[in-house]
């Protein structure tokens, strides 16, 4: 029997570690503020400086949204780029989450308590901002790339996407925007609430970016379901695009 529980502990140990290196969960897991913050990244914040801001990015991470495909792998990696700029300039908190077909399986996979460069000198600042943004953008695409969760049955969890973004502790006490990356074809959970009074803002950009693409008509109905439904939940200052993040065309219900 002590040969098998040694065994046994070694197994739950080893498995510890295969989930721990593909990111947190971001339901029933907290970690600490700032673990998962790339190293390439923390090296050039400015770890004194106090956020007033926070953005949490939540990424579609579907074969139908980040398949395969040229053309929606460019269009992810622009509208993840674009919101690390944003989080950048305006010195925010940053976290981004990717999820797929549940919000079990949705994971933190990046958390930096703050975005404000690290620099001794004003006439720095500009090329010091500029090598953080091009490190950021690559380290936080390649952190969504490696943290798509497995897709173990058919059908994306978009509201498990919200419910994981809920359920994240405030990196600030300041303004909080929620985003989210997706096409907005999702399992038939749109009867589950979630309460996301607690963001200044929701965003919603992506929708009907998939192959083959529905049809206008199909798009906009969609893109005015999602927002009926995030006001519903409690959401301010609501955005559901078809375009991507540097378009911010609100749709009305």
């Amino acid at each position: 029997m002590n040969s098998r529980n040694a065994l046994l502990v070694t197994l739950l140990a080893l498995l510890g570690l295969l989930f721990g290196a593909c990111g947190t969960l971001t339901r029933n897991t907290a970690s600490a503020i700032g673990t998962l913050c790339p190293n390439a990244m923390h090296q050039l914040v400015d770890p004194q400086a106090k956020p007033d801001s926070e953005i949490s990015l939540v990424v579609d991470g579907s074969g139908s949204f980040m398949g395969d495909r040229v053309a929606s792998r460019a269009f992810i990696a622009k509208q993840i780029a674009l919101t690390v700029d944003h989080a950048i300039d305006k010195n925010s908190a940053l976290r981004v989450i990717v999820f797929g077909g549940s919000a079990g399986n949705a994971r933190t996979v990046v958390e930096c308590p703050v975005m404000a460069v690290r620099y001794r000198n004003k006439a720095a600042r500009a090329a010091k901002v500029a090598y953080l943004k091009q490190v950021a953008r690559d380290q936080v695409w390649l952190a969504v790339q490696n943290g798509r969760p497995p897709m173990v049955r058919p059908g994306t969890s978009v509201v498990g996407g919200y419910v994981a973004l809920a359920d994240a502790a405030p990196l600030t006490e300041g303004r909080r925007e929620g985003l989210m990356l997706s096409d907005g074809i999702a399992l038939p959970e749109m009867a589950v609430s979630v309460d996301l009074s607690s963001f200044n803002s929701i965003e919603m950009y992506g929708i009907g970016q998939t192959e083959p693409p529905p049809s206008t008509r199909e798009v906009d109905r969609l893109a005015r379901r999602w927002h009926a439904w995030l006001t519903m939940q409690g959401a301010r200052q609501v955005v559901v695009s078809t375009q991507g993040y540097s378009s911010k065309p609100e749709v009305s219900p």
